[in-house]
């Protein structure tokens, strides 16, 4: 897999070290920030994009194919697509850069903590298909990705809460130093603070990535802690993915315990990391809110599914090591039951 050099700096790159027949899509919401307009006047080719899950869909897919059609952009070598936004945009862009013209070189500069932590990096985009994340996608890694500590100072508080779904839950699988960090700071966290934690954050999940970057052996499917769980209620609640991934995590850690896999004192400590960081976390009521039937059509469908009935299922045996398990869907309703009543 191609190498993405990734960049820090306190404020966005020049527009003129982009190649000049570049083609700028950005989150439409960022027409509300003044520098982000400035820097982005200078490009002759730019696509606003409406992000969300319905932006990552065949209809959006298509729509913007013929913008760029319209907009009659040189099919030059050096045509580049950058992509300014959170996890849709740089999903959506990172897919359609790697079927336009058999592949274009694309940047992505992410705007959200969640982006900047998790979905920027390792090369993975998708689109939705009938309401399941991520069917249709390639692995196209970034060439570039910018981490602009200015532009993600911008965002609202509550994104950088949404964000630390997958903070922790990369601590938990591989950076014993940034969990320990997390619980010594988390009623600090400030912008400065998640920034400051940005290269930890990024190295951890690179070094699983590296082992097996097109999930060929399956050791990537680690990244996958919480996400099981986490895409029920995704899909079921609409909640943001951040959020989901917290409550799908402390689903995990709270099975892992009951098999045994997980101290007592290590499951006490993820588990108020997770709770300090969303107070309003009540897992077993969201799960109280799911029905038997959803859970199944929803995970008969989920990526992991390594059989008609199996999923790869992510445990933790302790903080810095998870383990890969296959579980079945009615074991996993179950366990839903289980956490209902017990919690």
């Amino acid at each position: 897999m191609q190498k993405t050099e990734v960049l820090f700096s306190k404020k966005m790159p020049a527009a003129k070290s982009f190649p000049s027949e570049s083609v700028l899509f950005y989150d439409s919401i960022l027409n509300k920030n003044p520098d982000f307009k400035k820097w982005a006047s200078v490009f002759t080719f730019k696509i606003a994009l409406k992000s969300g899950e319905t932006l990552k869909t065949i209809d959006s897919l298509k729509q913007n194919l013929e913008k760029l059609a319209i907009l009659d952009v040189p099919s030059t070598p050096e045509l580049t697509f950058i992509a300014v936004g959170g996890g849709s945009v740089g999903d959506f862009v990172g897919f359609l850069a790697s079927i336009y013209l058999r592949g274009r070189p694309f940047i992505n500069i992410p705007s959200t903590w969640l982006s900047a932590f998790d979905s920027a990096h390792g090369g993975k985009n998708g689109l939705n298909l009938l309401k399941q994340k991520n069917q249709i996608g390639t692995f196209y890694p970034a060439i570039k990705v910018y981490l602009v500590e200015q532009l993600l100072a911008s965002q609202p508080s509550e994104r950088m809460i949404e964000a630390l779904g997958e903070v922790i839950k990369i601590s938990v699988i591989g950076n014993q130093s940034l969990f320990k960090f997390l619980e010594k700071n988390i009623f600090k966290l400030n912008q400065k603070l998640m920034y400051q934690n940005l290269p930890g954050a990024i190295e951890a999940k690179n070094k699983i990535v590296k082992k097996d970057p097109f999930e060929k052996l399956g050791l990537r499917r680690v990244l996958n802690l919480g996400h099981t769980m986490g895409h029920v209620f995704e899909s079921h609640y609409g909640w943001p993915h951040g959020i989901c991934i917290l409550l799908g995590t402390l689903f995990s850690v709270r099975w892992s315990y009951q098999l045994g896999m997980l101290s007592v004192q290590e499951c006490i400590r993820i588990s108020h990391l997770i709770e300090s960081a969303y107070t309003s976390i009540n897992l077993s009521e969201d799960l109280a809110g799911v029905s038997d039937a959803s859970v199944r059509q929803l995970l008969l469908k989920d990526k992991k599914r390594t059989s008609k009935s199996e999923i790869d299922f992510i445990f933790i045996k302790k903080i810095g090591q998870v383990v890969r398990k296959k579980v079945s869907v009615e074991q996993i309703i179950a366990e839903i039951h289980r956490q209902k009543t017990e919690y």
